[in-house]
């Protein structure tokens, strides 16, 4: 497979497209649990396929929400939630009081996350669509409970049926007093959607 290239300009153009979809995904956020959010520096970077795994926090459980973009820019996206950061979110959409002794998710903060997911992830691509003046649908959102290597690998199976190597976008939101609750959002566009996104961003 011919391996991928991006200069500075590209990847500066990138972080920016990054920045704007997140920026979106974050005020969505706030909107759902009525609290301010802080959003990290996003970043963007080409690296391998084996690598992706290094860039996410090993060693705990996490709830993993993640789709197929199908349309012009085929690509995947993924939001992962630290455990006791889910039941917080859960217990905020719920407005319910936390309660440490409870160890699993019910169905109904399933649903709640769940949503939380779509939610983010259509603003993240209702401003991409504007920005690139194009039609961008996500697919309905999978829910997994699990360490974060084996919810990324079922992705990686599927990116890497095509490349081996990944865009890699990721940026981290947290809530302002920074102890309710944790997001890492990542976007891995398939390879044959990469030529498009720098076309529509003018830095092909």
């Amino acid at each position: 497979m011919q391996e991928m290239k991006i200069n500075e300009e590209q990847r500066d153009a990138l972080q920016e497209m990054a920045n704007i979809g997140a920026g979106n995904a974050s005020t969505a956020l706030s909107q759902m649990v009525n609290k301010k959010i802080q959003m990290g520096i996003p970043k963007a970077e080409l690296i391998k396929l084996e690598d992706v795994t290094n860039h996410i926090e090993k060693g705990q459980v996490v709830v993993g929400i993640y789709l197929r973009i199908s349309d012009e820019i085929p690509s995947y996206v993924m939001l992962l939630i630290p455990r006791d950061s889910a039941f917080s979110i859960a217990d905020m959409l719920l407005q319910r009081e936390s309660d440490s002794s409870v160890e699993v998710l019910s169905e109904m903060d399933k649903s709640a996350l769940n949503e939380v997911g779509n939610v983010m992830i259509c603003a993240f691509f209702d401003s991409l669509s504007e920005l690139f003046q194009m039609s961008i649908v996500p697919g309905p959102p999978k829910l997994a409970y699990d360490i974060p290597d084996a919810i990324i690998d079922y992705i990686l199976i599927q990116i890497g049926q095509v490349a081996n190597q990944v865009l890699f976008f990721n940026v981290d939101l947290k809530d302002e007093d920074k102890e309710g609750f944790k997001i890492d959002m990542f976007l891995l566009p398939e390879p044959q959607s990469i030529d498009t996104i720098l076309e529509k961003l003018g830095v092909k």
